[in-house]
């Protein structure tokens, strides 16, 4: 599941920057850091701190490229409640009420 997010996270910053990249072409303004939403914690911490253990020695490409990004300022990783996120609205189970 790590893994899994680690290389969604990848992959939604690439796109991001390519989205970013079009805009800058079609002179509209461009703010940094692109903010990712993450509600999972384990791979927020390992995007500030990425220390190699079990968890993510085979995750190690996505896990430096993020921190690199983060580093540089270009990523922002804030916290979000799984509750709030709205991309995930229709995987959710509705109440019976």
């Amino acid at each position: 599941m790590l893994k899994q997010n680690l290389n969604l996270l990848h992959m939604t910053f690439v796109r991001s920057m390519w989205i970013k990249r079009l805009l800058k072409d079609l002179q509209t303004l461009i703010l940094f850091p692109i903010k990712l939403y993450c509600h999972n914690k384990d791979v927020i911490s390992i995007t500030h701190n990425p220390i190699l253990h079990d968890k993510t020695k085979y995750v190690k490409i996505d896990k430096y490229f993020i921190k690199k990004k983060f580093n540089d300022g270009l990523l922002c990783i804030p916290y979000i409640p799984t509750y709030r996120q709205v991309v995930d609205i229709f995987t959710k189970r509705l109440p019976k009420n």
